[in-house]
């Protein structure tokens, strides 16, 4: 087990290196939305360490900034912290990108949105925190 694995307490397999290839990163870092290339076969963290925003040394950003991903199906997960925790200041920041996540991404009206995930046993689905609605809802025309 590595160094991130130990932090989110989650062991990578072929599943799990599957599921990050179907979605899509982002964060929001110094009030900037960020998004990561598709495709990416890794967490969080080690995009994070990529881009020279932490390292195994100092890893305290992890705990800061408000990221998630767009899921294969659409829908839109937003978090912060090895343990995908969300709180109102996370909630602030999700919702000033929300638009400009969804033109950038082109994400569906019908959309959902969600806040947090808590962990579930391995092979099961993690269960959002929260669920905010759809797109349509939060941004009616």
């Amino acid at each position: 087990m590595d160094f991130f694995e130990k932090r989110y307490g989650v062991v990578e397999d072929e599943k799990i290196n599957a599921f990050h290839k179907s979605r899509r990163m982002f964060c929001i870092y110094k009030d900037k939305l960020i998004i990561a290339e598709a495709n990416l076969p890794y967490s969080h963290a080690v995009w994070f360490e990529k881009e020279g925003l932490i390292s195994k040394e100092n890893d305290e950003l992890m705990s800061k900034i408000v990221r998630g991903i767009v899921d294969s199906e659409g829908d839109i997960y937003f978090y912060k912290g090895y343990d995908f925790q969300i709180d109102k200041d996370a909630e602030v920041i999700f919702f000033n990108h929300l638009s400009e996540l969804i033109t950038r991404l082109k994400i569906k009206q019908d959309a959902k949105v969600f806040g947090g995930l808590i962990k579930q046993e391995k092979g099961l689905s993690w269960i959002p925190r929260k669920e905010y609605g759809m797109v349509k809802e939060l941004f009616p025309d």
